[in-house]
């Protein structure tokens, strides 16, 4: 079960219980404790008894996979691949310190969308400024890749058809070169190219 352990006092809580706390329940002092006041970078540890693996960091740019919510009765972690942002779980979580989540290391999770493996086995939680990359290029249009006409740059042009062509050098013959070459037809000003 996951918990979270007080660098104060040494009190451990499971997970559910004070999830949304920034303090601790029994001393009262803060669950994440900062030595940047001291000049020092601000040093970020699970407590004491929970080891970090070698891959292990807290190291934004190291962090391979983002976590948004637990299922604490399945040990589950629902997490999004910071590379491609699509979502994947993760089991066993350990232990909690703010937004940081400590996931067992027998943890073998990879994104079955871009193949990226999780190798930190430290999960930040996902930045509020996050949005599905499914959901959002979805109503734009690529008007780079639409063919235009030639002549009055219309995307209303249509694609002649085979048996169009087919049909006009059957039936005027050597004089349809200039219509049988063509693949386009612009329905605004009529132009084929």
């Amino acid at each position: 079960m996951a918990k979270v352990v007080c660098e104060s006092c040494g009190s451990s809580f499971p997970l559910e219980r004070v999830r949304n706390m920034d303090s601790c329940p029994v001393c009262g002092e803060a669950l994440w404790e900062s030595a940047a006041e001291d000049g020092e970078e601000e040093i970020l540890s699970f407590g004491e008894g929970v080891e970090l693996g070698e891959n292990d960091s807290f190291d934004e740019d190291k962090i391979d996979f983002w976590w948004y919510d637990i299922d604490i009765k399945e040990s589950h972690v629902y997490t999004t691949c910071t590379k491609c942002g699509y979502p994947s779980y993760a089991v066993c979580p350990i232990a909690q310190k703010g937004d940081y989540l400590l996931i067992n290391p027998r943890c073998r999770d990879k994104c079955s969308h871009c193949g990226n493996e999780m190798k930190n086995h430290i999960l930040s939680k996902r930045p509020e400024s996050w949005v599905d990359p499914r959901k959002r290029d979805m109503w734009v249009k690529d008007y780079e890749n639409i063919p235009k006409c030639p002549i009055c740059s219309s995307t209303d042009i249509k694609k002649i058809s085979l048996t169009n062509k087919a049909a006009s050098a059957l039936t005027f013959g050597v004089l349809s070169a200039g219509h049988v070459s063509k693949t386009y037809k612009c329905n605004t000003c009529g132009a084929k190219f």
